[in-house]
């Protein structure tokens, strides 16, 4: 009798135990603040990474920055042969040594610690998904400069030139497409078509995407960090962001071979990346600045030293920055002391961030008697205080 005794009063404990164990699993749910509210309301920006995987590996891997506060972004393409001192493996490899599927944490840490910043969230979306994705949302269309007509996965791809709608299956023969003879250049941007393709539609069709049946089966090709009520109040945010006054930049540097693999070294030990996502950022969070990156800058480079292919590799810095240079050469001179900027039209706050790049504190009106040729929105000329990088003192 005694014994019996005992036993209830354990069970009673038991039950005592795992009702309290319950209500605060159930309070903490209820009081766990979801993530893209919480950002929305406190007023800062949402880092996503958006990863095309084929194969067990990223096709293409984009840091998407945006600030819900105007409802800009922008994107920065990390090449998938990124070359790095990778310690968890101990050797320097291909970035993405470290993805694994199913599991791309390790790889998006060292994303985070190459772009130095954090990324808040995740969406991997494989191939196959992709193409489905594409075929949910009516296809998505892209312009092509030239027609594509090339052998992909054993099978002929033809895509016309001109703005095209192009089906899950032409999307993923697009994605997969790859052109040695183009420049490095052409290829992060058709990258980043591709994600720009996707987020434009979504804003197109956001009520029929987020419609409830159909987010379901959109949120079953994703795998992301994010429940399903986040991931959808996610792309309503995404949805209010014009993808055409995206900005769009990229990752530049030397490519070198080790052992063997062709590798992209990020250009300055990894500051310009690093450089290149804090200006971007507070580019975001700053209306002025980004109502002048409204608008599209030219900029001519030119050279006033004797330093050979300096004006060279300042147009790829610029152009990391999302700048168009049209042009590069050398200046009347190859002896001038100072770096400067020269504003042609009177942007003045436009002429401010191009400076800002790299630390010119000289930004003059007007543009005569330079030796300038082309019709660009700024000249710059650069001189002995330049060390490749950052004017210096």
């Amino acid at each position: 009798m005694a014994r019996a005794l005992v036993d209830k009063s354990i069970i009673f404990l038991v039950i005592i135990v795992l009702s309290i164990v319950v209500f605060g699993a159930f309070m903490a749910n209820a009081l766990r603040v979801e993530p893209i509210r919480k950002a929305v309301e406190e007023d800062r920006p949402i880092n996503t990474a958006l990863v095309l995987e084929y194969y067990g590996k990223p096709l293409t891997t984009q840091i998407l920055m945006y600030y819900p506060g105007n409802a800009r972004g922008a994107l920065l393409d990390i090449p998938s042969d990124t070359g790095l001192i990778l310690r968890s493996l101990n050797r320097v490899d291909r970035i993405d040594a470290l993805y694994r599927t199913g599991d791309p944490g390790p790889f998006l840490d060292e994303v985070s610690t190459l772009a130095g910043t954090n990324l808040d969230h995740y969406i991997v979306i494989d191939m196959a998904g992709f193409r489905d994705l594409v075929d949910i949302m009516d296809g998505l269309t892209i312009f092509l400069p030239n027609r594509i007509d090339t052998i992909v996965e054993d099978r002929r791809a033809v895509l016309p030139s001109g703005s095209v709608t192009l089906d899950g299956e032409k999307m993923g023969l697009y994605a997969l497409y790859q052109d040695e003879e183009r420049l490095e250049s052409e290829n992060v941007a058709r990258r980043q078509t591709i994600f720009q393709a996707l987020l434009r539609r979504v804003g197109e069709r956001s009520d029929y995407i987020l419609n409830a049946k159909v987010f379901e089966a959109i949120a079953k090709r994703m795998h992301t960090d994010l429940k399903p009520e986040s991931l959808k109040r996610l792309l309503e945010e995404f949805a209010r962001m014009d993808m055409d006054r995206a900005v769009l930049q990229r990752l530049t540097g030397t490519y070198r071979n080790v052992e063997g693999t062709t590798l992209l070294f990020p250009a300055w030990d990894g500051q310009l990346v690093k450089d290149i996502v804090k200006q971007t950022l507070n580019a975001l969070l700053n209306a002025e600045a980004t109502a002048v990156e409204d608008k599209v800058f030219t900029l001519e480079i030119l050279n006033g030293t004797a330093s050979r292919g300096l004006a060279q590799k300042t147009a790829e810095i610029f152009e990391s920055f999302g700048y168009e240079v049209v042009s590069v050469g050398n200046a009347s001179s190859q002896d001038i002391e100072k770096t400067s900027v020269l504003d042609r039209y009177g942007e003045a706050n436009a002429a401010a961030m191009v400076a800002n790049v790299i630390r010119c504190g000289v930004v003059q009106d007007g543009a005569i008697g330079v030796g300038s040729s082309a019709p660009a929105d700024f000249v710059i000329i650069l001189g002995k205080d330049f060390n490749g990088r950052y004017c210096v003192d």
